[in-house]
């Protein structure tokens, strides 16, 4: 999982990852740069989890970061596709306002 989490630093909207285990916190961000946070009235967590969701990814944001806690019966190509369908996600819902 760590791995296919490397990925997602080339986005703009990504603040940081945080992974413990296979308890992962993406934070998104305005800007990675200077680390502007989102309003949370703007739901940027929220919006980025329902277009997973459209995706067959369920997941939660708490605030503006999205929470990943995979099963441990995961396997590689599953974990390969929450991420890769996070990062759709996060380019889905920026992209347009950027």
């Amino acid at each position: 999982m760590r791995g296919e989490l490397v990925s997602l630093w080339s986005l703009q909207n990504i603040g940081d990852v945080r992974q413990v285990g296979l308890i992962i916190g993406i934070e998104l961000v305005r800007n990675w740069r200077n680390r502007q946070p989102f309003d949370l009235r703007e739901r940027a967590g929220l919006r980025v989890c329902e277009a997973m969701a459209r995706r067959g990814v369920l997941t939660r944001p708490i605030g503006n970061v999205v929470v990943l806690m995979p099963p441990y019966c995961t396997t590689p190509a599953q974990a390969q596709r929450m991420v890769e369908t996070l990062r759709e996600a996060v380019i889905e819902v920026f992209e347009a306002s950027q």
